[in-house]
């Protein structure tokens, strides 16, 4: 039986795309940012949305890698590969980055799903003091995280965007 990563599969796909109580999903809050606001920041040398997405992408991507058993594949935090450079400068841009966070997100549902049990939640990831369970309910966290900071950035711009017509009152 596979019942725990059903759950995990459940609560990511609930905190990524679903309705979770706390509020909006990451796909929700970022279907709300038109690209004009998604490169911007609130303060400067601070994140733009598009860098948390480029950020989200890399993180799942070290995840999946990691439950592939890649003992290669490290992530050093404030490092390019942490935070990717990121270029938003069209409606094309913005769509394309969201369509890569979407993407890796399928893939590590199509790899969850693939297991045939639970047995290999509680294996150790390779090089790291952690089991692939926390592995998982970490990117969920991080999710969970970001879309709160998405969500103050995007209300910093919103009533002065509004009234130049980007956000839609």
């Amino acid at each position: 039986m596979k019942e725990k990563t059903k759950e995990l599969i459940r609560m990511l796909s609930e905190t990524f795309e679903g309705d979770p109580w706390y509020g909006d999903s990451v796909m929700r809050q970022l279907e709300n940012v038109p690209y004009k606001v998604g490169y911007k920041s609130c303060i400067p040398d601070s994140h733009s949305v598009a860098q948390i997405v480029g950020h989200l992408i890399s993180w799942k991507k070290f995840a999946l890698a990691k439950l592939k058993k890649d003992k290669d594949c490290e992530i050093e935090i404030d490092s390019k590969k942490d935070w990717p450079p990121v270029t938003v400068n069209s409606q094309e841009a913005w769509e394309d980055l969201k369509k890569e966070l979407v993407a890796i997100q399928s893939k590590i549902y199509e790899f969850l799903n693939n297991k045939p049990d639970d047995s290999y939640l509680e294996e150790k990831v390779e090089g790291k003091d952690y089991d692939f369970a926390y592995l998982i309910r970490g990117i969920l966290q991080h999710d969970i995280y970001h879309i709160g900071q998405i969500g103050l950035i995007s209300s910093q711009f919103k009533k002065s965007e509004t009234d130049a017509g980007i956000f839609k009152a």
